[in-house]
């Protein structure tokens, strides 16, 4: 493999040119947490504002605004409303003032997505807009948007989620203009409540104007008791697994890894070939042979799983439960008559995940969103309609 890229200093990343990659975005946020020098405060923290605005000038044209505010949310809460899935949901359009539309596109793993948004035109928005010297920018057609968050990153209790423009000609990641800018947002629990920054790099935008810049928490409280009694807050709390994932966990392969059917109605079965075992991997191509696909992941929230867990969204599995469980129990037993012994490979849900060392953001690439997910990168080669020939299924679910 080759050696890793070294982290860059601080002042490196505040200097370097517009970001162009997910894993540049992150990094902003680790420079931040540590160096916090040369932030100029522009809009103090004031009795009855519970906000402030500090700039950072590079150059006579690139300045950094951070944005920070205390939201009236528990964290765990806000963890969970700022998950993609669940923050660009079409409900939300419902009771948030400042958007028009939105929705999820693709989802590359939990907690990682493609999803498209459309400000609404509200005098708020339209403010924002001309202060960052974009005035039309409140009223463009629905934006692309990669949103990505990591847990415990950079520090140990926080999360930081990056919500990065995306150019729709080239589907690369850019720092966008005006209302849809790009931003880096860290989360951190005070009290009872959460403890916001965002940090956007702008152009041209001169400090009077950062200055007066409408945040969040401009009308947090508005949006807190409007989210309270949307249909949106109601779907989250009813338990049913929106936006939810569960671990899946294999053990017992103590004679090797487990079996994928040859021919279910044979009992013709083989040993699972990798160059290293996945159980993602695994159970997508258990799923293909048994003409039910699974869509299964190897990571949550930027921390890659151990590659004998998995993560699947909760709904999803239990729709799939019920025909692949019962094919998994024949593959115990065929494993036991072909490898000898009483033990076979085990699959448990809802297992805790257990993570390795952090990797490289999976980049979208210069091609047009619509692909599909390959372990942990993204596959957008055409997706072929023709079908590998007939396969056997079991159990009654078809």
């Amino acid at each position: 493999e080759a050696p890793a890229t070294p982290p860059r200093e601080p002042a490196e990343v505040w200097a370097g040119p517009e970001a162009t990659s997910m894993e540049e975005l992150f990094e902003r946020a680790a420079a931040f947490m540590e160096d916090q020098e040369g932030w100029e405060p522009i809009r103090p923290l004031q009795e009855g504002v519970p906000a402030a605005h500090f700039c950072k000038h590079i150059t006579s044209s690139v300045s950094y605004l951070l944005m920070e505010c205390r939201i009236p949310l528990p964290f765990d809460l806000a963890v969970r409303v700022l998950n993609p899935e669940v923050f660009h949901d079409p409900l939300r359009a419902e009771f948030d003032f400042s958007m028009s539309e939105c929705r999820v596109l693709q989802v590359f793993a939990p907690g990682d997505a493609l999803v498209s948004s459309r400000i609404a035109s509200h005098p708020l928005m339209l403010t924002i807009g001309t202060l960052l010297g974009a005035p039309g920018s409140a009223k463009t057609e629905h934006s692309l948007l990669r949103v990505a968050r990591r847990r415990d990153f950079p520090r140990p209790g926080m999360l930081c989620q990056v919500s990065a423009c995306v150019d729709q000609e080239r589907m690369m990641i850019c720092e966008g203009q005006g209302v849809e800018n790009t931003k880096v947002m860290l989360v951190e629990q005070e009290g009872e409540h959460t403890y916001f920054r965002e940090i956007m790099r702008l152009h041209r935008v001169p400090k009077w104007a950062m200055a007066k810049m409408p945040g969040f928490s401009d009308f947090a409280d508005e949006w807190v008791l409007a989210f309270r009694a949307s249909r949106l807050y109601a779907l989250l709390e009813s338990g049913v697994g929106f936006g939810e994932y569960i671990v899946v966990s294999i053990r017992k392969c103590e004679r090797g890894p487990p079996l994928l059917p040859v021919n279910l109605e044979e009992e013709q079965w083989t040993h699972f070939e990798s160059a290293g075992f996945s159980l993602p991997q695994y159970l997508r191509q258990f799923g293909e042979l048994i003409g039910l696909p699974l869509v299964v992941y190897d990571r949550i929230d930027g921390q890659h799983l151990v590659p004998y867990q998995a993560v699947i969204s909760q709904p999803h599995w239990n729709q799939c439960a019920p025909t692949f469980l019962e094919c998994f129990r024949r593959q115990r037993a065929a494993y036991r008559r072909i490898n000898g012994g009483s033990s076979a490979p085990v699959l448990k849900t809802g297992v805790e995940g257990r993570f390795v060392p952090s990797k490289e953001t999976v980049e979208l690439g210069p091609v047009a969103y619509g692909g599909r997910v390959t372990g942990t990168f993204l596959d957008f080669r055409e997706i072929s309609r023709e079908t590998s020939g007939s396969r056997s299924r079991c159990g009654s679910a078809h």
